[in-house]
């Protein structure tokens, strides 16, 4: 447990505010001094001088006697000490004061005060608009219905409680693992381990590794939930890592920590119920001893009544019929004294009452907003009349002359559209009947020169006997020159009767282009695949046209200088774009010792024409990648 019923450092914020120098030495030294820690709160109490001063000194001893578990001092000192916090409407220390006293109460079994308590500090935070102690009270009724065994509510109030700690803006894992503790040991002792060990589990989310030193009570709780299953080793294992940590916090952190009382009652009640569950009554009876010591010390009943409870199953076992007898009578005693049918319904009375008073609080401020608002309205009826009819009439004469000039502006936009569109449809048709005729000549004369040229030189060379095996290659090559003309020349022609063209069509002039390529080199593979949504893509005639040429240039090169067997070329979507991928298998080359030629350079401009992007990989022996990317369309 943290050292200070509530912390020391919070009585000495006091520091900055106008109280006695002298006061606040002597009571550092009260807290830093176990032993004597009586003798110099009596030296204080001799020096007050003001009503802050005592103040302060209520506020501190009672802090002290809670450390202490002197449980009726505790809450004498506190509630003088809230007396005069009152007086002072000091809201931040009342919230820590109500704390303390809710705190106490709860100790002692009296969850009717502690709850009443709680209420008040919920209702001092809401007035301060103070988030963690809104929390912290929301929290602790979670606790108190607990320990009443009211477990229903014990749930309600626990995730509220975890809703409140997730909108504190700054370092609130601490408040979210400690509302989660508290739903989960309701589910537990609610009967429901499977809910329980799902919120307990929630809290290693947020307190991570050297601060699961400060959380050795959800090592417990786990193990007490297991113990419940009747798991008995994996439950001994979880709670003997929380003595662990509790053990190591006293030698470790002796500034920082006091021994837990309630913790360790808790701890080793838990021990003696498993050593006792599995037979082993010599440890049993050991944890049993501890357990009561602690449990006595903590002054808690919750913890009391566990140890009664845990000792009357011990003396059953062993059939020790006067033991089990005494110790059934204690418990029932216990129980019976605190969780009562009367104390129940004081807790409804306490709780319905702080309902009552925060609806009619909000209903005052509403009624107070309301008459405010009427009395607005009455004062701005006539100014609002007069204004109404002014700005109704203004509207008419603006909606009438509006909308005459939108009527006008609407009419001479759809004339400007309308000429625009017959004056594109007009150059559209006289571009096309353009592209037709030199379509047209092209076929006519160049191509029909074409033919008479390729005709010419195959009848020469059959019509005379060549033996110049020089001058036989050369009139085959103009031959094959001008076929390869003609083949480019179809192509232009047909790129020119189409406005449009779609990656299918490209496919059905490429896979023509590859079919040719291959009466020169049969072993070739060529590979084309079109993702099905872009078949359909069109593009203008100058656009398909560049594409072509450049997959036409990239295979043509494959084949004639990397020598390639194999030709890839795939046509997908990526992003708004469209990715255009050739690769081969062939001889490849050191980009960083080649310039690139006409070839590559005229690769590049008509990408570039279109917008798009070329990129060129090549390993030797490895192959070539060219990349092409083309912007979509809107």
């Amino acid at each position: 447990m943290k050292k200070l019923f509530v912390s020391f450092l919070m009585c000495m914020l006091f520091v900055q505010s106008g109280f006695s120098q002298d006061l606040q030495k002597i009571l550092v030294k009260a807290f830093n001094s176990k032993d004597s820690s009586d003798y110099y709160f009596n030296v204080a109490k001799k020096s007050l001088k003001t009503e802050k001063d005592q103040a302060l000194y209520y506020f501190c001893k009672g802090a002290r006697h809670g450390d202490y578990n002197r449980t009726d001092s505790a809450v004498y000192y506190t509630q003088k000490a809230i007396v005069l916090h009152q007086k002072f409407k000091d809201y931040n220390t009342l919230n820590n004061l109500y704390y303390n006293l809710s705190f106490t109460y709860r100790k002692m079994g009296e969850y009717d005060k502690s709850i009443q308590s709680s209420i008040q500090g919920l209702q001092n935070a809401e007035i301060s608009k103070n988030e963690v102690w809104i929390y912290t009270f929301t929290n602790s009724l979670s606790l108190i219905y607990h320990d009443f065994e009211n477990f229903s509510k014990g749930i309600y109030y626990g995730k509220k409680a975890l809703a409140l700690a997730k909108k504190i803006p700054k370092n609130n894992a601490s408040y979210i693992s400690g509302a989660l503790n508290t739903i989960a040991i309701n589910y537990d002792d609610w009967g429901k381990p499977e809910q329980a060990l799902y919120y307990h589990k929630q809290v290693f989310n947020y307190i991570k590794g050297k601060d699961t030193l400060t959380i050795d009570h959800t090592y417990n709780n786990i193990g007490n939930t297991l113990l419940k299953q009747k798991k008995y080793k994996e439950a001994e294992r979880w709670i003997k890592t929380a003595v662990a940590i509790g053990e190591y916090n006293e030698k470790h952190n002796p500034d920082r920590y006091d021994v837990d009382l309630y913790s360790k009652a808790t701890n080793f009640t838990n021990l003696a119920v498993i050593a006792t569950k599995t037979n082993n009554l010599k440890a049993a009876e050991n944890f049993l001893q501890k357990a009561k010591g602690y449990s006595i010390k903590s002054q808690s009943a919750e913890k009391l009544r566990d140890y009664y409870r845990a000792e009357y199953e011990f003396n059953k076992l062993r059939k020790n019929l006067e033991k089990t007898v005494e110790s059934q009578e204690q418990y029932i005693k216990l129980r019976d004294s605190v969780f009562n049918k009367n104390r129940d319904e004081s807790f409804l009375e306490i709780e319905a009452k702080y309902q009552n008073e925060k609806k009619e609080k909000e209903l005052l401020k509403s009624k107070v907003a309301i008459a405010k608002k009427e009395l607005e309205l009455k004062k701005k009826n006539t100014q609002s009349i007069i204004l109404l009819i002014t700005v109704i009439a203004l509207l008419i004469i603006t909606t009438l002359v509006y909308r005459q000039q939108k009527l006008k502006n609407s009419q001479q936009i759809q004339e400007f559209e309308l000429k625009s569109a017959i004056a594109k449809i007009e150059t559209q048709n006289k571009l096309q009947e353009q592209r037709l005729q030199i379509s047209r000549d092209l076929h006519d004369n160049i191509g029909s020169q074409l033919t008479f040229i390729i005709s010419s030189v195959d009848n020469i060379k059959y019509a005379f006997e060549i033996q110049n095996a020089k001058l036989d290659n050369k009139l085959s090559s103009i031959s094959n020159f001008a076929k390869s003309t003609i083949i480019e020349l179809r192509d232009t022609i047909w790129a020119m009767n189409n406005s449009e063209i779609t990656f299918e069509d490209l496919q059905t002039r490429i896979h023509n282009f590859v079919e040719k390529a291959k009466e020169a080199k049969q072993d070739i593979e060529f590979n084309f695949t079109i993702e099905e949504n872009l078949k359909t893509s069109k593009f203008g005639s100058v656009e398909g046209m560049n594409i072509y040429r450049t997959i036409q240039e990239a295979i043509n090169n494959s084949i004639k200088y990397a020598e390639a067997s194999r030709i890839n070329i795939e046509i997908k979507s990526r992003n708004n774009a469209i990715s255009i991928l050739i690769q081969d298998n062939g001889n490849g080359f050191d980009s960083t010792t080649i310039n690139p030629g006409n070839g590559i350079l005229n690769m590049k401009k008509r990408v570039e024409d279109i917008h798009g992007t070329l990129s060129i990989e090549s390993v030797l022996s490895k192959g070539t990648r060219i990349s092409i990317v083309i912007p979509k369309k809107e």
